[in-house]
C-alpha cells in the first residue's frame, strides 16, 4: 500500500487438478465364493478406504473415498457375483428291462456342462449323478432317476377241456390286462399248445396256455 518504502512482489499459488482413482477390475465371482479385499491403494497412487464392506452374495458398486490431503476425487468399483445355478433336465420315461436307453446329456437344460455317475444301466431302475464341471456357478451334483420295469409273464385263466369238434375262445387280454394275440389259429381237433404275444409298448413276456381236445371213440 502507499507510504511504505517497498517495491511490488509476486507469488505463484498452484492449483492441482483432482485425480480420479483407478482399480484393476474384480473378476466375477460366483455367490458365496471367497473375495479378497479391495486394494487400500489406486493403481494412480491415490490412499483411501472402500464402502460399504464387501458382500459375496450380491453384484456390488463400492465407492473409494480417499484419504485426506490428496488431490484427488471418489472412485467406484463394481464387482460381480453370478447367482448359484441348480443344473436343470428333464425326466427321463420308465422303460422295460433291457430296452435300449439314450446317453444322459452332458449339458442341463440351463446350460450347466458336467459328467453322470454311475453308468446307464437299463436292467434295474437307477439314481444317476450329475456332477458339475468346475469353474461353473452352481448349486453341486443334482440327482435323476431313471426307472426300469420288470416284464410281466402274463396268464390266463385255464380253457376247460373240449370235446373235439367243441367250440371255444381264447382271451385277448390276460388276467393282468396285458392285450396281445395267439399263434397258432384256434384248433378244435387237437390238444394244442397256444402262445399269446403281447401287444407292443407293453413291458410283457410272450405267455401259454395249453386247451385240451378230448377225442371221441368210435362206438363198433
Amino acid at each position: 500500500t502507499s507510504g511504505q518504502c517497498a517495491n511490488n512482489a509476486q507469488m505463484t499459488i498452484s492449483v492441482n487438478n483432482n485425480t480420479l482413482p483407478t482399480f484393476t477390475q474384480v473378476p466375477s465371482a460366483c455367490q458365496g465364493s471367497a473375495l479378497s479385499a479391495l486394494p487400500g491403494t489406486s493403481n494412480n497412487g491415490i490412499v483411501g478406504s472402500w464402502s460399504p464392506a464387501i458382500n459375496n452374495n450380491q453384484t456390488t458398486t463400492y465407492t473409494f473415498t480417499p484419504a485426506n490431503g490428496q488431490c484427488a476425487v471418489t472412485g467406484s468399483l463394481t464387482v460381480t457375483v453370478n447367482p448359484n445355478i441348480t443344473p436343470v433336465f428333464n425326466s427321463v420315461a420308465a422303460v422295460c428291462s433291457g430296452t435300449a436307453l439314450a446317453p444322459l446329456p452332458g449339458t442341463s437344460n440351463n446350460g450347466i456342462s458336467g459328467t453322470w455317475t454311475p453308468s446307464i444301466n437299463n436292467t434295474q431302475t437307477t439314481q444317476y449323478t450329475f456332477t458339475p464341471a468346475s469353474n461353473q456357478c452352481t448349486t453341486g451334483p443334482v440327482n435323476l432317476t431313471i426307472s426300469i420295469n420288470q416284464p410281466v409273464t402274463p396268464t390266463f385263466a385255464p380253457v376247460s377241456a373240449i370235446c373235439e369238434g367243441g367250440n371255444f375262445s381264447l382271451p385277448a387280454v390276460s388276467t393282468q390286462g396285458i392285450s396281445g394275440s395267439w399263434s397258432p389259429a384256434i384248433n378244435n381237433n387237437a390238444t394244442t399248445a397256444y402262445t399269446f404275444t403281447p401287444d407292443p409298448g407293453q413291458c410283457a413276456l410272450n405267455g401259454n396256455l395249453t386247451v385240451t381236445v378230448k377225442i371221441g371213440r368210435a362206438h363198433v
